[in-house]
């Protein structure tokens, strides 16, 4: 039987990505009318748009990304992508907080089978010399989902308030119907058309955690400040993805209906023209004999999107502002590619999702949950004014890249040396 081909199978793969950035964004497209008709407060939709989601969506990865180092992927990533899918619709059929609540835990266990059984899955059936790109392919729905969240949410909204809604459904209970059925279609094709690669091999040991630690532990300072730098890099890139609208009504003067078309534009353009350049990048640089290219392209990523986030900071209002933001956004995007890159080189094959699920466990603790909230308490305690996203924003996010861009670079020595062992090896 021939193996899995790498584009048909990246391609469904990353149809699941921006399935599953659709299904974790909506729920802040739809905070009014999920709040009036729930009678929420604020707390209230926090913890469902945040807390619910992200608990077992970072606890959860690193157990199941063993089952996906010591069984078949394919039907790990079918059965987290109905999962979420179907508790996506669960969300559109819930009438109350607690079944919201569990139902967005639901989407969040869901989602975390699928990037490092996917990432484990792509590292075994694609060159080294074409990895880089391939991965940012994949990865590049993360962005195109976000994007297309922002674009259509606001929509499908006033399509449905506009004509009568199937099933009696009021249309925010309908939006979760509707953009949690194609879940259900993929995750059919994905079961249907791919499969485990024989070229695993049945005969690998299998690698627990005991020994994917003494792993890391083994390795000397290359997994830590990976893991740190990148976890930086990501404070850097979800701050833009959650302030951003904030940022551009508050700092930029735009006019609330606007910010929806041009964050879904940049995310888009920006997001993805980014990580798929910073792959390429990777795959020139490596092919070349220049080894240490992933800490070139990911800490210059982060440089460049601290300097030109600083930039727009600067500007404040006008184009030349918006057009640094933008730039900030793409390089922010640079950092995925050889993050996932690295630990897949790296890692023995027995231990490479376990590993990038320690990766997302530190991206969702750090990056998504610390630096939103660090700047949500500058805006809320230090600066006070109307505009003060303008300061806290900048503060925490330019802050964290440089500090992200220094430990990569810092991984470089550890990474060369991991490398040449790999070469040596019989």
């Amino acid at each position: 039987m021939r193996g899995p081909r790498p584009l048909p199978t990246t391609f469904l793969f990353g149809c699941a990505y921006v399935l599953s950035f659709v299904d974790r964004q909506i729920l802040s497209l739809l905070i009014g009318p999920v709040k009036a008709d729930l009678h929420l407060n604020d707390f209230q939709f926090a913890v469902l748009n945040g807390f619910a989601f992200a608990v077992l969506y970072s606890v959860l990865g690193l157990p199941i990304s063993m089952l996906a180092d010591r069984f078949p992927r394919p039907p790990i990533i079918v059965g987290g992508l109905a999962l979420w899918s179907l508790s996506t619709i669960g969300c559109g059929l819930s009438d109350g907080f607690w079944g919201l609540f569990f139902c967005r835990m639901g989407v969040g266990i869901g989602e975390a089978a699928l990037v490092p059984a996917v990432y484990s899955f792509l590292a075994d059936i694609v060159p080294p010399a074409r990895l880089g790109r391939i991965i940012a392919l994949f990865s590049a729905g993360s962005f195109l989902g976000a994007g297309l969240a922002y674009l259509s949410g606001g929509l499908l909204m006033d399509v449905l308030h506009a004509g009568a809604v199937p099933g009696g459904l009021v249309p925010w209970k309908f939006c979760f119907v509707i953009v949690g059925l194609p879940g259900l279609l993929l995750a059919a094709v994905i079961a249907l058309f791919v499969h485990e690669p024989s070229t695993r091999g049945a005969i690998e040991a299998r690698a627990g955690l005991m020994k994917t630690y003494e792993f890391i532990v083994g390795q000397k300072w290359l997994f830590p400040l990976h893991f740190l730098g990148y976890s930086c890099s990501a404070i850097m890139l979800f701050s833009l993805m959650a302030w951003s609208p904030a940022y551009l009504m508050r700092v930029m003067a735009m006019p609330h209906g606007t910010v929806g078309g041009v964050m879904g534009a940049i995310a888009i353009v920006c997001g993805c023209g980014g990580i798929y350049t910073s792959g390429r990048l990777i795959d020139a640089l490596t092919t070349r004999g220049i080894v240490q290219g992933p800490m070139i392209v990911g800490a210059g990523g982060m440089a460049g999107a601290a300097l030109m986030f600083l930039a727009s900071a600067l500007c404040g209002k006008g184009n030349a502002g918006l057009v640094f933001f933008a730039l900030a956004f793409f390089f922010a995007s640079f950092p995925m590619a050889p993050s996932a890159f690295v630990i897949q080189t790296v890692s023995p094959r027995a231990m490479r999702a376990q590993i990038s699920a320690i990766m997302l466990l530190c991206n969702a603790l750090i990056g998504l949950s610390a630096g939103s909230m660090l700047i949500g308490m500058l805006d809320d305690r230090v600066f006070t004014a109307a505009d003060g996203i303008r300061y806290a924003l900048p503060i925490v996010a330019v802050t964290a890249s440089m500090a992200g861009a220094l430990m990569i670079a810092g991984t470089a020595p550890f990474y060369l040396k991991r490398h040449r062992a790999l070469s040596h090896a019989p």
